[in-house]
């Protein structure tokens, strides 16, 4: 008996991540809310009773608007369309074809056929079809019937347009442009593109209850969760910490500053209080950021009047680290001893700095990691793995 529960949750249950509490919470309270909206909405349009009466099919959508907005099933065209194109052919298999069971069979079969190839596939668009049939069936006009089936996916539209952008955590329609984001000065190649993952939706030859957009995200989100579990390296196992890491201070001159850099042969540095703690990071291309074009004036005049030192008490320009310095406080990522290197990968990749400070349980500078170093420590993991697998 213990294989035939094992069966049946094999079988018949689906293997689908349950909803969170919290979803099962909104959707719960956008249900309650949006058919009440719904309701509202056919009260107050100018039609007649029979015109307003709420369809069945209706429910069905609710439950998928409601419950599953990010679904494409949930989407505008998929609703309207999928409700508007089944109804009129639901109808015409009822009132023209002679009575008997494949009037109801033509009318699904049709409204499948026709919500697929217009991409508005919409699971309550089959129960509209049958609905139609039967009404046509029972001398129902044909009028009346359409004012009803336009003024409930009228009011079902308003209601999901309000009630799923009103709750927190939602936003309607999914397919909706984000806000327009600052361009980032250097943009990773995505590991999967729509072109690959439209190949494979080609080789599956099926419908997918989920938009290309979230299966390449979630294939985005797995790489990383895997890069994390499989190179569990540790900033403390790379780092070299016998001695104390080299850094600047706020006050540092900025020729001292270029001078320690150019002798490190480093592109950045991080900067430090008396106490060691991080408070920014300056690197080489911050002084050509400072840098103003003049006519007739080299690029290296340009940087070398910036690091000489002005003889006035005051002076409009940076001569001092602290003037220059990218801030921690200010989004600077700073590391600590155990955070793992692909967390420091991540923020390399990122292309908003060129290292990465590295601290310890007292938030005390002990190091700095750049881009060579993850080279490195990837080099050197590989010679491990090709090692290993020799042995």
């Amino acid at each position: 008996m213990t294989g035939l529960p094992e069966l049946l949750r094999r079988h018949l249950v689906s293997d689908a991540p349950p909803l969170s509490r919290a979803e099962r919470w909104r959707s719960t309270l956008a249900g309650f809310l949006g058919l009440l909206l719904f309701e509202g909405v056919l009260f107050v349009l100018p039609l007649g009773p029979e015109e307003k009466r709420i369809l069945a099919p209706l429910g069905a959508t609710s439950v998928i608007l409601f419950a599953l907005p990010h679904s494409p099933l949930a989407q505008p065209w998929s609703v309207i369309g999928g409700l508007m194109l089944a109804a009129p052919l639901g109808y015409a298999c009822g009132l023209w074809l002679p009575a008997g069971p494949w009037v109801m069979a033509a009318a699904l079969a049709a409204s499948i056929w026709l919500t697929a190839w217009a991409r508005c596939i919409h699971p309550p668009a089959g129960a509209m079809a049958l609905t139609m049939a039967m009404a046509a069936a029972q001398g129902a006009p044909f009028g009346p019937a359409m004012w009803a089936v336009f003024a409930n996916t009228l009011a079902i539209m308003v209601a999901v347009m309000v009630v799923n952008n009103m709750i927190p955590g939602r936003h309607y329609p999914q397919g909706t442009p984000p806000a327009v984001q600052k361009q980032r000065a250097h943009v990773v190649p995505p590991a999967l593109t729509h072109k690959d993952m439209s190949a494979a939706l080609h080789e599956i030859d099926g419908f997918l209850d989920v938009r290309e957009d979230d299966l390449v995200d979630l294939y985005e989100r797995t790489l990383r969760h895997a890069f994390k579990r499989m190179h569990r390296l540790r900033c403390a196992d790379v780092l070299d910490t016998s001695q104390p890491a080299p850094a600047l201070e706020f006050a540092t001159p900025l020729s001292d500053a270029w001078l320690l850099m150019r002798r490190l042969r480093v592109d950045a540095l991080p900067v430090i209080d008396r106490s060691r703690r991080v408070i920014g990071l300056l690197a080489l291309e911050d002084f050509l950021h400072a840098v103003s074009p003049e006519a007739g004036r080299s690029l290296g005049e340009s940087v070398k009047q910036l690091l000489t030192r002005s003889p006035d008490t005051h002076s409009e320009r940076a001569e001092v680290v602290g003037q220059m310095m990218r801030e921690a406080r200010a989004g600077l990522k700073v590391a600590r001893l155990h955070d793992s290197l692909a967390e420091v990968a991540e923020a390399l990749s990122a292309g908003h700095q060129p290292a990465v400070p590295v601290v310890n349980g007292a938030h005390r500078l002990v190091g700095m990691l750049d881009r060579g170093d993850m080279v490195a420590a990837l080099y050197h993991r590989m010679q491990i793995e090709d090692a290993m697998r020799a042995g």
